[in-house]
C-alpha cells in the first residue's frame, strides 16, 4: 500500500506542474474531491481494490498543499508579507493536524475502539474543505506563459497579412513560426523558459536544493517514526507504554507554535539565512541521530517534539525567501519540482533501506535498517548543516 501511495503522489506532482499554473482553484478544488472520494472508498468494509484505490487517491493528494500556498502568493503582491503569510498558513496545516489527532483519538475511545468510522469523518471533513475551496477568489493576473510566442491571433500575423509590400521571405518564415507554435509546445517552452529563470537564482537554486534533501529525509522520518515506536516498546525489559496519538498531536501543536514564531522574526534572510538553514538543520540532525541511542519512548517522543519545532520554523523560512525570487506563474513549477525531488529521494531511501535490504548491518537488541536510517538520516542533516555553514562563512567575509 506504501508504493502505491508513493507512487500516485509523484504522478500527481507531476500532473501539478503541467495544470495548476493557470488554474490554481480548480486544481485545489479537483485535488481535494479526489481526497473526498478516496475517503469514502475507504469507509465501512472496502474491498482491496476500493482500499488500493483510496490509498492512491490519498497519496495523490497528500501534497496539494503546494497548490494552497503557490495560489496563496499568487494573491499577494507586497512580496514583504510572503514570510507572515507562510506562517499562517503552516499554523493552519499543523493545528489542522492537531485536532484531527485528538478528535480521532476521542471518537475511537468514545465508539469503544471502532477505527472503521473514522473514514466518514474524514469525507465530511473533505466535503467541507471543497464547498470552501469553492469560495476561494480566481487568481489576481492570470498570466500566460510564452506570452510573446507567435499564434493565429497576433497582431503580427494581421499586419502581415494586410501588408502586400512585406518582403516575402518574411511572410514565410512568420508563417512557418505560426504553424509550429502549438499550444502544448508554448506550454512546453514557456515552462522550460520558467524552469531555467528560476534555478539561475543562486538562492532558489541552493534552498531548493536543502529542501529536496531534508524534506526526502522527512517524509521517511514520518514514515518510520511509529514503528521505531514499536521496536523500542518490544525490547526485552522495557515497560513503556505507547503514547503516539496524543505524541502527534504534541508534535503537530508545537510546530504551529514554531511556525507561529519564525513568522514574527524581523531579519536580514539574505545576509544570515545561509546561517539560521546550517544551524535548524545541525539541531534536526542531531536530534533524529540521538533516536539511534535512546531506548525510552521519553526521550524519543521529545527529541521529536523539538525536531517538529526546529522543522516547521526553517520550512516556512525556506518557503517565503524561495517565493520571494519567483516570478507570479513559477510558484507551483519551483514547489512541484523540489517536491517531485523529495518524493523521488524518499522513494529511493524506501527501496534501498527497506525493500532491498542494502545495508545488512547487524546491531544487537535492534533492528538493523531501521535504526541505521535514523542514523543516515540524522548525518544528512548535520551535513547539510555544515555546508550551509560553510556558505553562511563566505557570505559574512564579504563586505555586505
Amino acid at each position: 500500500m506504501e508504493s502505491i501511495r508513493s507512487y500516485s503522489a509523484l504522478t500527481a506532482t507531476v500532473i501539478m506542474l503541467a495544470v495548476s499554473e493557470y488554474f490554481y482553484k480548480p486544481a485545489i478544488i479537483a485535488y481535494t474531491v479526489c481526497s473526498f472520494i478516496a475517503y469514502i472508498l475507504m469507509s465501512g468494509s472496502p474491498s482491496l481494490i476500493h482500499l488500493r484505490v483510496g490509498v492512491a487517491g490519498i497519496g495523490a493528494t497528500s501534497n496539494a498543499y503546494i497548490l494552497g500556498f503557490s495560489y496563496l502568493y499568487s494573491q499577494i503582491s507586497d512580496r514583504k508579507q510572503y514570510q507572515k503569510a507562510t506562517s499562517i498558513i503552516s499554523v493552519s496545516l499543523q493545528l489542522g493536524i492537531f485536532c484531527g489527532s485528538v478528535l480521532s483519538q476521542l471518537i475511537v475511545s468514545m465508539t469503544g475502539g471502532i477505527y472503521s468510522i473514522l473514514p466518514y469523518f474524514n469525507a465530511s471533513a473533505m466535503f467541507l474543505a471543497v464547498i470552501c475551496a469553492c469560495l476561494f477568489p480566481t487568481k489576481k493576473k492570470h498570466s500566460f506563459q510564452m506570452e510573446n510566442v507567435l499564434n493565429e491571433k497576433t497582431r503580427l500575423l494581421e499586419n502581415g497579412l494586410k501588408n502586400k509590400m512585406e518582403i516575402h521571405e518574411k511572410k514565410i518564415v512568420i508563417m512557418k513560426s505560426i504553424k509550429y507554435n502549438t499550444a502544448v509546445e508554448n506550454t512546453f517552452k514557456g515552462l522550460l523558459f520558467d524552469f531555467k529563470a528560476s534555478y539561475s537564482n543562486t538562492v532558489v537554486l541552493k534552498r531548493s536544493i536543502w529542501y529536496i534533501i531534508s524534506m526526502g529525509s522527512h517524509f521517511q522520518i514520518i514514515t518510520n517514526m511509529n514503528v521505531l515506536y514499536t521496536y523500542i516498546v518490544n525490547n526485552p525489559g522495557n515497560h513503556d507504554v505507547l503514547l503516539n496519538g496524543y505524541a502527534e498531536a504534541t508534535i503537530s501543536l508545537c510546530g504551529a507554535v514554531g511556525a507561529y514564531l519564525i513568522g514574527k522574526v524581523q531579519l536580514d534572510w539574505i545576509y544570515y539565512g545561509d546561517a539560521v538553514i546550517a544551524i535548524c538543520s545541525s539541531i534536526m540532525g542531531i536530534l533524529m541521530m540521538s533516536c539511534y541511542y535512546h531506548d525510552h519512548l521519553f526521550l524519543i517522543y521529545l527529541s521529536y517534539i523539538v525536531y517538529g519545532i526546529v522543522s516547521q520554523m526553517v520550512f516556512v523560512s525556506n518557503f517565503s525567501e524561495i517565493a520571494k525570487r519567483l516570478k507570479n506563474q513559477c510558484y507551483s513549477l519551483v514547489y512541484g519540482v523540489n517536491l517531485f525531488g523529495s518524493l523521488l529521494i524518499s522513494t529511493f531511501m524506501t527501496i534501498f533501506f527497506v525493500q532491498m535490504n542494502f545495508l545488512d548491518i547487524s546491531i544487537p537488541g535492534r533492528v538493523p535498517l531501521l535504526v541505521f536510517q535514523f542514523l543516515f538520516i540524522g548525518g544528512l542533516d548535520v551535513s547539510l548543516g555544515i555546508g550551509f555553514l560553510f556558505l553562511s562563512y563566505l557570505k559574512m567575509t564579504k563586505p555586505r
